[in-house]
C-alpha cells in the first residue's frame, strides 16, 4: 500500500518537483484566505476549490503543445462551465449518490427477472440537477430583469460567478507563465494587486497574508531565472551543479518560517495614515464607482444586503446567524429605543396577584419577512422598491384591529431597517418600502434614525382562530402559491414528523400551536456549530443537531406547517428587550435580535407564535389555554464515535508537529561532501535504485561491468513504455549509468584525485538519473528485461 501511494504521488508529481508547485499554490490560494478570514467570503471554497483546479489544468496546459489562443480559449470555456457547476451547487452528497448506487443495483437486478421498478436508476439525481439549475437560472433571471429596469441588483450572483472565474483565470495564467514561459512575475501579478488591494483595505490578518504572498513570489521568481539559466546551460553545455534548486529552496525555506513565525507573533501592521490620506482625495469619487458597481453586481461591501434585499445567495441565509456563540458583547451593544402607547410593564416589586401577565402584551420589533426556504436558509421573491412620502397610507391588514403607535430611535450603526410591531400602517417620516410582486410589504428603510409608526394589530383571540378557521378553508391563490411552497428537496422524513405532530388537531390553529408545542421541546443553544452545505436546514434540526437557536426553530415550524396546509413565513427583527422606567423605554440590544413565526388566518391576518424554547411562550388575549394534543418524542439522535472527538485539537496538534518535523528536516546540520565522497555517495544511491528496480552486482562483478550491465537493462526495460518519459529515459540512462560507474572506479582506484569540478559534474549527472529512475519504476519490467544478462554472460561478451 505505501509502495502504491509513493507511486501514485511520483506519477502526480510536477517534472521540476513539488516545492514550484506548492509556493503557486499557497500563493494563489491568498486572495481567498483573505475574504475567509474577513468573515464576507462567502465563495471563498469556491474559489479555492477552483484555484487548485486551475491549477493543475494550467499545469497540464503548459506541458501541451497547444498554442496561447487555443489555451486561453479552452480554459475560458472550462473555467465558465466549472463556475456555473459550483455556483449552482451541481455537485451532489454522497450520501445521495450512495443510496442512488444501491437503489441502481437492486433495479437492474430486478429488470434482469423481467421485473423492472420505477422510478428509474439515478432519477433523483438528475431531479436534484434539474431544480439547481433552475434555482440559478431563476436568479439569473431576476437579476436580469432587475438590471434592465434601471433597479439596483439585489442578488450578488454575478459578482460570485465573476469572483469565481477570476480565481481560476489568475490560477490559470499564473501556472501557464511560470511553467511555460518561465515568467513568475508576469504570471503573479494579477494575484498581487489583488492582495494588495486586500491589505490595504482589510489590513490585519491581510497584511500577514500580502507577506506570505510576497516571499512566494520571491522564491518563485528566484526559481524561475534558475530555470531560465539551467535551459541555457544546457544548450551551451555548460557544467552545472545538478542541487542548485534544492540548494535555493533550503535556503530560503528558513528565512520564510522565521519570518511568518515573526509575524504572526508581533501586532499586525495596518497603514491607516496611508489609508486615511488616500480616503481624504478618494472618497467620492470611491463612493460613485462602488454605487455604479452595486447597480450591476449587488451589495458589495461586506459581501451582505443588509442596506438592501435580503435575498441574496441560492443557499439563502439565516437572519440571526451573527448570535451564535452567544458572544458577550451582543448584551452591551444598543441597537434600538423603542416607546408604544401601551401601559407600562409591572415594575419588579408589583404584586403578582394584581399584575397583569407582561407576556400578554409583548411586542416584536419587526424588520423583515421571508417567504422563501431554499433548504439551507432564506431569501425573498423578487422586490420591487418604491419611495413613499411621510405618513402615506402603507398597508392594512384584511380586518381592521386596534392600532398601536410606536416611536422609535435607532443606535446601531449602517442600519437603515425600519422596525414596527406586525403591519405598519403610517410612518411620519419618507420611506423606501420593498415589495413583492403582488405588493405585499416585506421591509421598509429609511435613512432617519427618529420615526415614529402607527401599526394595526390582528384583533382575534385563541377561540377566535379556532372558531372560524377550518382546517379546509379556501386560500387566496397568492397566499398558497407563495406561503405553502416548500423545495422538492425536503427529506420525508421531516415531512412525516409534521403529520405526526399535528395528528390529533382540527384546524389550522391547532395545528401551529401543536407545531408551536413540540419544537419548544427542543433546548435552545447559542454554542453550536454551523450546518453542513450538503443538508436541509430543518432536517439537520431536527433529527441530528436536536438544539439551536431562533433561526433554527422559526425554519423549522414554517416548513413544518406548511407541509400540513398552514400557511407561514419568517421574520426577523428583535423582541421587546428590557424597560427603562424612568425613560419610559425599551432598550434593546443586539443580544435581542431574534426571528419568530407568522401564521396567516382569514380574515384577521399575520399572527405571531413562537416555537423558540429560549423565548417566553406567547398567550393569546384571552388567554385561553393550548389543546392538549398528544406530541410525539423527539426523534433519536445518532452520535457517532468520531463526532465526539475534538476534532480542532487534533487538527492543531497535527499542524504543530508538522511544522516541528519541517524546522527539524529544514535547520538540521548537514556536513559538506569533499568531492570523492560525493561520487562515492551518488554510487551507493545508484546501486540502491539498482536493487529496487532488480539489478543487483553479480559475484565476482567489475565496477564496470555492472554499470554497463544495468544500463543495457534499463534500455530494455523502458523500450516499449507507454509513456514517453519512460522511453525517453531507457534511451540516455546507460550512458549516465555508466559514466557514474566509471566516475566511481576511478575514486576507488585512480591515484589521481578527483576535482571539485568534476565532482559537481557528477552530481548533475545524478541528477538527471535519479529521475530517470523514477520512471523506469514506474514502468513494469519485460520479459526482455529479465532475460538480459548482468553476470557471466557479460564478463564473455567483454
Amino acid at each position: 500500500m505505501v509502495e502504491l501511494l509513493a507511486r501514485l504521488i511520483h506519477g502526480l508529481r510536477p517534472r521540476e518537483g513539488w516545492t514550484p508547485f506548492l509556493l503557486l499554490l499557497a500563493a494563489c490560494l491568498c486572495p481567498a484566505a483573505v475574504l475567509i478570514s474577513a468573515g464576507d467570503g462567502g465563495e471563498g471554497p469556491g474559489m479555492m476549490l477552483l484555484t487548485v483546479l486551475g491549477l493543475v489544468v494550467g499545469l497540464r496546459f503548459a506541458r501541451s503543445r497547444l498554442s496561447p489562443r487555443t489555451v486561453a480559449l479552452l480554459a475560458g470555456l472550462l473555467g465558465l462551465g466549472l463556475t456555473l457547476v459550483y455556483a449552482a451547487r451541481l455537485v451532489p452528497s454522497f450520501g445521495l449518490v450512495w443510496d442512488e448506487i444501491v437503489y441502481a443495483d437492486g433495479w437492474f437486478q430486478n429488470w434482469r427477472r423481467g421485473l423492472p421498478g420505477w422510478p428509474l436508476p439515478f432519477a433523483a439525481t438528475a431531479e436534484f440537477l434539474w431544480q439547481q439549475l433552475t434555482a440559478l437560472g431563476i436568479r439569473l433571471w431576476w437579476w436580469f430583469q432587475t438590471v434592465t429596469r434601471g433597479e439596483p441588483a439585489q442578488d450578488q450572483i454575478v459578482l460570485s460567478l465573476i469572483v469565481l472565474f477570476l480565481a481560476w483565470g489568475s490560477a490559470i495564467l499564473a501556472t501557464w507563465q511560470i511553467y511555460r514561459r518561465r515568467a513568475a512575475v508576469v504570471g503573479l501579478a494579477p494575484g498581487a494587486l489583488s492582495v494588495v488591494l486586500l491589505a490595504f483595505f482589510r489590513g490585519g490578518l491581510a497584511n500577514f497574508t500580502l507577506l506570505v504572498y510576497f516571499f512566494c513570489s520571491v522564491w518563485l521568481v528566484a526559481i524561475c531565472h534558475l530555470w531560465r539559466n539551467t535551459t541555457r546551460w544546457e544548450a551551451e553545455g555548460t557544467d552545472y551543479p545538478g542541487d542548485l534548486g534544492m540548494e535555493l529552496a533550503l535556503s530560503l525555506s528558513p528565512l520564510l518560517v522565521l519570518i511568518l513565525a515573526v509575524a504572526a507573533l508581533f501586532p499586525v501592521l495596518y497603514p491607516s495614515r496611508i489609508r486615511d490620506a488616500f480616503w481624504e482625495v478618494m472618497d467620492a469619487p470611491w463612493s460613485r464607482v462602488e454605487q455604479a458597481a452595486e447597480q450591476v453586481l449587488g451589495p458589495i461591501e461586506g459581501g451582505s444586503v443588509g442596506s438592501s434585499d435580503p435575498s441574496e445567495g441560492a443557499q439563502g441565509e439565516l437572519p440571526r446567524v451573527h448570535l451564535l456563540g452567544g458572544k458577550p458583547e451582543l448584551a452591551e451593544t444598543i441597537v434600538l429605543y423603542a416607546s408604544t402607547n401601551d401601559p407600562p410593564p409591572p415594575t419588579p416589586s408589583a404584586d403578582p396577584a394584581t399584575s397583569r401577565e407582561p407576556a400578554a402584551l409583548r411586542r416584536y420589533w419587526r424588520a423583515d419577512t421571508w417567504d422563501t426556504y431554499t433548504g439551507h436558509g432564506w431569501i425573498n421573491s423578487p422586490l420591487e422598491s418604491e419611495p413613499l412620502p411621510a405618513n402615506h397610507l402603507l398597508e392594512l391588514g384584511p380586518d381592521r384591529g386596534p392600532s398601536l403607535l410606536q416611536q422609535f430611535q435607532r443606535v446601531a450603526p449602517d442600519d437603515n431597517r425600519i422596525y414596527a410591531v406586525n403591519s405598519p400602517q403610517r410612518i411620519d417620516r419618507p420611506v423606501q418600502a420593498w415589495r413583492r410582486a403582488d405588493g405585499e410589504l416585506a421591509y421598509l428603510t429609511a435613512d432617519t434614525d427618529l420615526y415614529s409608526v402607527v401599526s394595526i394589530l390582528p384583533r382575534a383571540s385563541g377561540s377566535d382562530l379556532r372558531a372560524l378557521l377550518p382546517l379546509t378553508s379556501t386560500l387566496p391563490l397568492t397566499l398558497a402559491e407563495r406561503y405553502l411552497a416548500l423545495p422538492a428537496s425536503i427529506p420525508q422524513r421531516v415531512l412525516d414528523l409534521a403529520q405526526e405532530v399535528v395528528a390529533d388537531a382540527p384546524t389550522s390553529y391547532d395545528r401551529a400551536l401543536a407545531i408551536e408545542r413540540y419544537l419548544r421541546t427542543y433546548p435552545y443553544n447559542l454554542e453550536i456549530p454551523e450546518p453542513p452545505t450538503d443538508r436541509d436546514l430543518v432536517d439537520y434540526f431536527l433529527f441530528e443537531l436536536q438544539e439551536g437557536y431562533c433561526d433554527y426553530y422559526a425554519s423549522a415550524m414554517v416548513v413544518m406547517a406548511r407541509s400540513v396546509g398552514v400557511p407561514a413565513r419568517l421574520a426577523s427583527g428583535y423582541v421587546q428587550g428590557v424597560y427603562d422606567y424612568e425613560a419610559r423605554r425599551w432598550v434593546v440590544t443586539e443580544q435581542e435580535g431574534h426571528s419568530w413565526v407568522e401564521v396567516y388566518f382569514d380574515p384577521f391576518g399575520w399572527i405571531e407564535f413562537e416555537p423558540t424554547a429560549g423565548q417566553p411562550a406567547l398567550v393569546r388575549p384571552d388567554g385561553q389555554v393550548q389543546v392538549g394534543t398528544s406530541l410525539p418524542p423527539l426523534p433519536r439522535r445518532r452520535v457517532l464515535w468520531w463526532q465526539e472527538l475534538p476534532w480542532g485539537l487534533v487538527i492543531l496538534g497535527v499542524v504543530l508537529a508538522a511544522l516541528l518535523a519541517l524546522l527539524g528536516l529544514l535547520w538540521r546540520p548537514r556536513r559538506a561532501l569533499v568531492a570523492a565522497e560525493l561520487v562515492r555517495d551518488r554510487y551507493e544511491r545508484m546501486m540502491h535504485w539498482g536493487r529496487r528496480l532488480g539489478q543487483v552486482p553479480g559475484q565476482g562483478q567489475t565496477v564496470r561491468e555492472y554499470g554497463r550491465a544495468f544500463g543495457r537493462a534499463m534500455e530494455v526495460r523502458g523500450r516499449g513504455a507507454r509513456l514517453s518519459q519512460a522511453r525517453q529515459a531507457s534511451a540516455k540512462a546507460p550512458a549516465e549509468i555508466e559514466a557514474l560507474a566509471q566516475a566511481f572506479e576511478e575514486v576507488q582506484y585512480s591515484a589521481r584525485p578527483i576535482s571539485e569540478r568534476e565532482a559537481g559534474q557528477v552530481g548533475a549527472l545524478w541528477s538527471r538519473l535519479r529521475h530517470r529512475f523514477w520512471w523506469l519504476w514506474l514502468t513494469p519490467a519485460g520479459r526482455a528485461a529479465r532475460r538480459e544478462p548482468t553476470g557471466a554472460e557479460d564478463r564473455h561478451d567483454s
